[in-house]
């Protein structure tokens, strides 16, 4: 039996019910990130008919949102769910802060949403509520594991900035000042009974705006691969930056940790830096990071990890930095496109009818 099959069917096994029915592992690999970063954003909802019309089926988070749970209760879209770093200290410090948070935003939803992801911090490490991360994932491990809901992962999400370097990606480790809280939050992220996932969040646009890569390999555009790492071919920017997180999970702890990388956002302005970001560019960027997702395909060192990921974002925020970051949405506010986009649907999942 091929190693592709043998990965499909353990991926299978590990299907999570939630008690509602629906296995999460039944959802797409493939989600959106919600930034309420925006003074006209769409009502909650508004943005799951939103979600439901372009047919995306999970949805990330960043910080609990009791409106945005209500609406998505019976719908058929799984949630990931994060806690903003300014909580970490509370929720990290004492187990009873842990069980007031999930008591207020997950118990009551538990058999209505497929809740696949509690995300601790959103790029926490490095900055001052690093030292709290791991602390907080055992907390709320611990809840979990106490209210039988332990199915559901806990995981943080980190960007490239904890890397010391990233091309080749086989040179991939984490930077001196970041290993010590890696090394914690790894940890603490792989005790328990549910597989370890680390959410990464990896965005070609800088490296190309920088002038470090083309813009062919920033956009999975290419004809043949550019990098060439141990015999190892990359088409694509996304890929390197991916196995380097894994060439430094393995250096970190000496291969004995097995850790599974979900790209927790990754996307492409659309305007605010001249050539760089432009709609054909974001469109072309976005659409095709949407199919690699769909594909359910590993890396090219690590072929049996399926590389899920959420695409960031849904609408674009204006209270986000002047500049490209106020431009990543896929949707203008007032929900029309910003450019032509399709959500591709898996093939073993295909979309629901509604």
């Amino acid at each position: 039996m091929s190693r592709f099959w043998i990965a499909l069917i353990l991926y299978g096994l590990a299907a999570v019910h939630n008690h509602i029915g629906t296995a999460v592992a039944d959802f797409d690999g493939l989600g959106v990130c919600y930034g309420t970063s925006g003074t006209d954003i769409p009502d909650p909802r508004t943005t799951v008919q939103v979600c439901h019309s372009y047919g995306f089926k999970k949805i990330r988070l960043f910080k609990p949102d009791l409106q945005m749970m209500d609406a998505l209760i019976n719908q058929n879209i799984a949630v990931s769910i994060g806690i903003g770093n300014d909580e970490l200290p509370k929720i990290g410090t004492a187990l009873s802060s842990a069980e007031e948070w999930y008591s207020t935003n997950v118990k009551p939803y538990i058999s209505k949403i497929a809740i696949e992801y509690i995300v601790v911090g959103n790029e926490a490490i490095p900055g001052p509520y690093a030292k709290w991360v791991a602390y907080a994932v055992r907390n709320l491990k611990q809840v979990l594991l106490q209210s039988d809901q332990d199915s559901i992962k806990v995981t943080t999400a980190v960007s490239t900035s904890v890397l010391g370097a990233t091309i080749p990606p086989s040179r991939g480790i984490f930077k001196a000042e970041t290993r010590q809280m890696m090394g914690d939050v790894i940890q603490s992220i792989s005790e328990g009974r549910s597989a370890p996932v680390l959410m990464v969040h990896a965005y070609p646009y800088r490296y190309h705006a920088a002038g470090l890569i083309r813009q062919d390999f920033a956009t999975f555009s290419g004809h043949k691969p550019l990098y060439h790492d141990n015999g190892t071919n990359y088409w694509n920017m996304l890929d390197v930056l991916v196995d380097a997180f894994y060439s430094a999970l393995a250096k970190e702890t000496g291969g004995r940790i097995k850790l599974r990388l979900v790209v927790g956002a990754s996307g492409w302005p659309s305007a605010g830096n001249g050539r760089f970001t432009t709609p054909a560019v974001a469109a072309t960027y976005n659409q095709n990071f949407m199919r690699r997702v769909v594909r359910r395909q590993g890396t090219p060192a690590q072929p049996e990890n399926f590389v899920d990921g959420f695409i960031y974002a849904l609408f674009n925020e204006n209270k986000k930095n002047a500049g490209p970051d106020q431009h990543y949405g896929l949707l203008n506010t007032d929900k029309t496109p910003v450019y032509h986009f399709v959500v591709p649907q898996s093939p073993m999942h295909p979309p629901t009818i509604k």
